[in-house]
């Protein structure tokens, strides 16, 4: 069964997983799973993202 996969921040479609694939030791450990949508960060979204001093994320 395929689950498809969308940035959390974007929504953009990142592309689609197995579900086995959730199983083992290569799955993305900040995947937010519900239902058959898996959730996850593109790379433009985490480079945004990225920390700065004096930040706040709210």
């Amino acid at each position: 069964m395929k689950i498809l996969k969308l940035c959390h921040a974007c929504d953009r479609i990142i592309g689609e997983i197995e579900l086995d694939d959730l199983t083992n030791n290569n799955a993305d450990p900040i995947m937010d799973i519900v239902g058959n949508v898996a959730y996850a960060l593109c790379p433009g979204c985490l480079n945004e993202m990225d920390l700065e001093p004096g930040k706040v994320y709210h």
